[in-house]
């Protein structure tokens, strides 16, 4: 809340500290507790005696105001590093940002939390960018321009744009927003406060309104004890910080529904321990039982009679791979089935006979969850019939084979023997070449005389019917066709 103060100054409020103690009900009722409004911002006459000044009504109201503020103590940077370090960790963890997971994001926190004193040439930031801070603090002054919302605002919105456009993230932008918030705050709680509001009002902001609650930056001994404080906050919190303030949360109850939570809150795999010995990485929980993989197989834990003792985020991607099949024996299903499978569906080309929680079946699909130590049999069909025509058959082709290649043999014989006795003619004798003429003629009527035989038609007609029974027997063949839903650990 914000107040104007409607009374001039008098010897009667004159207030002790540079800030105005405003009446709470009326200007002329003392208030007994020295309670002040939650936000005050009004300096009197005696504002710069605390700095040592002399100073009139008029130049201390300047001079608080911001044109002398160069004078003001502020809080040390150390201070400042500390609480931001502790503040950004802290409500870093409720969006699961470990602050000290990578050094750029401390290295940002530090920067931050430091960057509205880039008006003063004497604190550690205004030292590393002097000419910056000179500029500044020459033109506004200390606590002025650089402790205001709207310069929160611009510093956040800058590097928002920039993460977008070189990451693509939004970490650094909380960072930035929580660090630069945590150095305003800071200064509230000091006597001095800032002015929040510029440029709409100069009134400086403070947090609490009773000057006597708020810290006195230039006491060596209250900044020490801020600065331990700081450090025991921010070393009691680092498991805080590490594990994130949800799963810490769900971690402290360690109740499967709790565990339920944490497996939708984050993406990663979450592994489990249960007081009973079992652990594992959560695959999937629900309200009637939660199912882990412990490196050899899938374990169903009931929540009647498993009590989870801690669970804890890997860090490592959850996800599932879809593995699809199509014709394959048994054999290389039996392989599949060893992998660590969610989910098995198939269909099969003759009966398969199984077991499962002691009740046995015989059918040609499979619908399973969770299919590990799954053991099956084909039922093999009766093709006896249908084998002994096949051997039928293929005896017949052979023996039209057989025929044929003697058929062949007989032609090749008789052309032989026509050759060798024509070429044998000019040199026998006269005598002779007459007998010869008579053989030559003989085995031209023997292979004029040589039919080939007339199986071709039947022989066909068998390769049709040998090829049809084999289709037969290979599609009773058991073949598996379907897709399978592999947990990557």
């Amino acid at each position: 809340m914000l107040r104007s103060n409607p009374h001039p100054t008098t010897d009667r409020h004159k207030p002790a500290f540079g800030l105005c103690k405003l009446p709470t009900r009326h200007p002329k009722k003392k208030d007994p507790h020295n309670r002040g409004s939650f936000f005050c911002a009004i300096p009197c006459k005696n504002a710069g005696k605390e700095a040592g000044e002399n100073l009139s009504p008029q130049r201390g109201l300047s001079c608080y105001l911001g044109e002398n503020s160069r004078k003001l103590h502020a809080m040390r940077g150390f201070n400042h590093i500390a609480g931001g370090l502790a503040f950004t960790g802290i409500f870093a963890s409720f969006a699961d940002v470990n602050l000290f997971e990578k050094p750029q994001y401390v290295g940002a926190c530090v920067f931050f939390s430091l960057l509205p004193d880039i008006d003063h040439t004497r604190s550690t930031i205004g030292k590393a960018f002097y000419p910056i801070a000179k500029m500044v603090d020459r033109k506004y002054g200390h606590r002025t321009v650089t402790h205001c919302f709207l310069f929160f605002v611009g510093v956040v919105a800058l590097v928002g744009l920039l993460e977008r456009l070189l990451t693509s993230g939004r970490t650094l932008t909380g960072i930035a927003a929580l660090a630069l918030g945590s150095h305003l705050l800071f200064d509230m709680c000091t006597r001095q406060g800032v002015p929040l509001f510029l440029p709409f009002t100069r009134a400086r902001c403070v947090l609490p309104g009773n000057p006597n609650m708020r810290l006195s930056s230039k006491s060596p001994l209250a900044e020490v004890v801020v600065f331990l404080g700081f450090c025991l906050l921010l070393t009691t919190t680092l498991p805080l910080m590490a594990n994130g303030f949800w799963a810490t949360v769900n971690n402290e109850f360690a109740t499967f529904d709790h565990v339920q939570r944490e497996l939708d809150r984050k993406p990663d795999i979450l592994y489990l321990e249960t007081k009973e010995g079992q652990a594992g990485q959560v695959v999937s929980a629900t309200d009637e039982a939660t199912v882990i993989y412990n490196g050899r197989g899938f374990v169903k834990l009931d929540p009647k009679t498993a009590h989870p003792l801690r669970f804890k985020h890997t860090g490592k991607p959850r996800g599932t791979q879809r593995l699809e099949f199509v014709a394959i024996d048994a054999d290389s299903l039996r392989q599949i089935v060893k992998l660590p499978l969610i989910a098995l569906k198939a269909t099969c080309t003759v009966p398969i006979r199984y077991r499962i929680d002691g009740q046995q079946y015989e059918q040609t699909t499979l619908a399973l969850d969770y299919p590990a130590g799954f053991v099956f049999s084909v039922v093999a069909p009766d093709n006896t019939a249908t084998e002994q025509r096949l051997l039928t058959l293929r005896a017949q082709v052979a023996e039209y084979d057989a025929a044929s290649r003697l058929y062949q043999q007989d032609l090749q014989m008789y052309k032989m023997q026509i050759d060798r006795m024509s070429q044998q003619h000019a040199q026998l004798s006269e005598y002779d070449q007459g007998r010869n003429v008579e053989d030559i003629a003989k085995a031209k009527a023997l292979l004029a005389a040589t039919k080939a035989p007339d199986h071709a038609a039947a022989r066909a007609i068998a390769v049709v019917e040998i090829n049809r029974l084999k289709s037969t027997l290979k599609g009773q063949k058991p073949t598996f066709t379907g897709v399978a839903t592999l947990w990557k650990p």
